[in-house]
């Protein structure tokens, strides 16, 4: 598999560090931000599920047997990591409240519990932090934002020339922000010296990145573990008789979708347009799916500056692509060795939309909570993944499972 699509070019310069990521749950920290307010009446319940070391459909389907309800019968805003400590909405119809999920989860929790201890910390669990009434399913996308607190363990320092970087370090508009570390790789940050360089660079980065954004890349986990959820869409695209659910149809769509979005995005990277506007390239409205067609207009680059809009790459379906000069003839011959995935998702009926090339980030801190142990906070849109910022600023591995 090409490696722009699970493991494209970072945009700000060579990593600064190596860490470990998600050693237990609480080391992942993500709560939905729900921007709506409850009616307090109507046929779906709403409940703020707070979970750790379980994956949304998981929750949902125990949410499903609980009220006796169908999948459709069930919304949410989006799917949370498995490996993390996650509070998320989750509607139902019913006319039940929500003590009859409460009673469910407390019985799951104490079986847990009595089957896991306390094993690193990986004891699964779900409860319920508030409850409410509104007259509409929740939808995908729907909430405001997310917010994370992520902790990185075994912090190492890296030298702008280390083997994870001289990739990158190529890149244009790198100059700015390739900032050295130190004289090696693999210093730890409680080394005096290497510490100081890498505080300070880090620093450096965090602002650079609050100032221009990052590539907002689909992260490696929407194409499954080796890519197999790719895969299985070319499978399917091969042989589209094939009997499939819903939701697997659904899964590797999107994984084919995302592969030629992450594709275009690292093109882009490489030749250091990704927060410019080509030549007849759509722009996308900041926290929509909504584009227009740019024009010549001394407005553009404020509200580029501005955040107000972004450049933008094909999320593919059938139909004309609406980008025209430059931009097209660059995603024209970007995506010529992508045409099993470009005729497969038009034939499974998806229309041509655009997706933004740039992500913002709100909130950002950070804080060495250990010399080797860096805490990050930070506020994203949704549908953007926090992995693909954390690419901006280090190389991770997650422990064996």
């Amino acid at each position: 598999m090409n490696t722009d699509i699970t493991d494209p070019p970072a945009a700000h310069g060579p990593v600064l560090f190596t860490a470990m990521l998600k050693v237990q749950p609480a080391d992942f920290r993500v709560d939905e931000i729900l921007d709506i307010e409850l009616a307090g009446e109507g046929e779906h319940l709403y409940l703020q599920i707070e979970k750790s070391a379980m994956n949304t459909d998981e929750v949902a389907a125990m949410i499903q047997e609980c009220y006796s309800v169908t999948s459709s019968d069930v919304g949410l805003c989006g799917l949370k990591d498995r490996h993390s400590v996650a509070t998320q909405w989750i509607s139902v119809r019913t006319v039940h409240n929500a003590s009859q999920f409460e009673e469910l989860a407390a019985a799951f929790n104490a079986e847990q519990q009595a089957l896991w201890g306390d094993t690193d910390g990986y004891e699964k669990s779900v409860r319920v932090l508030l409850s409410g009434r509104h007259a509409r399913k929740l939808r995908r996308g729907a909430h405001g934002s997310n917010h994370f607190v992520i902790i990185l363990r075994d912090v190492e320092s890296l030298s702008a020339g280390s083997v994870e970087s001289e990739e990158s370090s190529d890149l244009p508009g790198h100059a700015e922000s390739a900032i050295s570390v130190g004289a090696g790789a693999g210093a730890s940050a409680g080394d005096d010296t290497e510490n100081a360089a890498l505080v300070e660079a880090l620093s450096t980065r965090i602002n650079l990145i609050a100032k221009r954004g990052f590539p907002a890349y689909i992260g490696a986990q929407r194409f499954g573990r080796g890519g197999q959820n790719l895969q299985r869409a070319q499978g399917w695209f091969a042989s589209p008789r094939k009997r499939t659910s819903r939701q697997q149809r659904s899964l590797w769509l999107s994984a084919a979708r995302s592969a030629l979005f992450n594709s275009v995005c690292a093109a882009r990277v490489r030749d250091g347009s990704w927060d410019q506007l080509l030549d007849g390239e759509p722009a996308v409205l900041n926290g929509t799916r909504s584009f227009f067609a740019t024009q010549s207009e001394d407005s553009l680059p404020q509200r580029l500056a501005e955040f107000d809009i972004h450049p933008s790459a094909p999320w593919w379906g059938r139909g004309r692509s609406p980008a025209q000069g430059g931009c097209a003839e660059f995603e024209s011959l970007q995506l010529q060795q992508y045409k099993n995935l470009c005729d497969g998702l038009e034939k499974a009926g998806l229309t041509q939309e655009r997706r933004a090339l740039r992500a913002p980030v709100t909130g950002m801190e950070h804080q060495w909570i250990a010399k080797d142990v860096l805490e990050l906070e930070f506020s994203l849109a949704p549908g953007i993944f926090a992995t693909s910022l954390l690419r901006e600023l280090c190389r991770v591995s997650e422990p064996e499972r």
